[in-house]
């Protein structure tokens, strides 16, 4: 039964990060269309590609509040406690952590080996850091959810579910402070929105390791994060940051992935109920 269960909430999962993924892609494919036709000379000009841009931001937002509305009218809930609601078992799970995690520290070397002769070279430096302790920390965190006492104490957890939210709020400092005298605010308006709502959703994601987790607003800012981090691809920048959104929206679509595979049903826990001949009392 609790087999059955598992492969259910997989598809599920597959299902949903599904949607994220091609949403990304169609998102990747708007913004470059806009890039490529509705710039001219530095200069934006009037293009169809501008309503197409943020349009598209607002669907993509209102399917995934109807995804977790379905959750909800399923009476699905997550566990409250981080060991329950991240627990992800197994060598595939195990793998796929590392491999993000070491994709962003390759992106921090990669920032670190490219920005010498950058005007803000000290801030990348620090967003490197920071990209770096945070590839380090997401296997370590989800590790820990994997055991059954969780052998991090609370602080060390709350610190790493906190390190990427510090990256995109540096990062998010760096973007102002790149495009200050910047009047095109088409050039850097994407970017701006995708470091605040990346801050977002690691915070909250970040709330099961806080003690303060909402797991339906943590799932809809995975997926929203996730679509947005892929979308800003388009964008030309440093390849190391490139590198390092790309690990950010795989982060969170790892999280969203063993979110919605560990959701539950009250329906059938209330049905799972064992018979102790007083029902007919009651």
């Amino acid at each position: 039964m609790h087999e059955e269960k598992d492969k259910i909430n997989h598809k599920k999962a597959l299902e949903i990060n599904a949607y994220v993924a091609g949403a990304g892609a169609f998102g990747v494919f708007f913004r470059w269309m806009q890039r490529q036709l509705a710039f001219e000379d530095g200069l934006v000009k009037g293009s169809v590609w501008n309503v197409i841009v943020p349009l598209s931001i607002l669907v993509v937002g209102y399917v995934f509040l109807r995804f977790v509305d379905r959750f909800k009218n399923e009476r699905c809930y997550l566990p409250d406690e981080l060991e329950e609601a991240l627990v992800s078992p197994g060598k595939l799970y195990t793998i796929v952590r590392w491999a993000v995690g070491i994709l962003m520290c390759v992106g921090a070397l990669a920032v670190l080996a490219t920005c010498e002769t950058d005007k803000n070279a000290v801030m990348l430096r620090v967003v490197a850091l920071l990209a770096g302790l945070s590839g380090l920390s997401f296997p370590l965190l989800l590790s820990a959810a994997n055991r059954k006492r969780v052998w991090m104490g609370p602080k060390v957890l709350c610190l790493f579910s906190f390190l990427p939210m510090l990256l995109f709020a540096v990062w998010l400092i760096l973007s102002y402070k790149e495009n200050a005298i910047n009047s095109v605010i088409w050039d850097y308006s994407i970017e701006i929105i995708t470091l605040c709502v990346g801050m977002v959703s690691f915070f909250r994601v970040g709330g099961f390791a806080f003690g303060q987790p909402n797991c339906w607003r943590a799932m809809f800012f995975a997926m929203f994060g996730a679509f947005l981090c892929i979308m800003s691809l388009a964008d030309s920048r440093n390849i190391g940051l490139q590198i390092i959104l790309l690990s950010a929206a795989l982060m969170l679509i790892n999280y969203n992935w063993i979110m919605v595979a560990n959701l539950r049903s009250r329906e059938a826990e209330e049905g799972e109920a064992p018979s102790d001949g007083f029902e007919r009392l009651r």
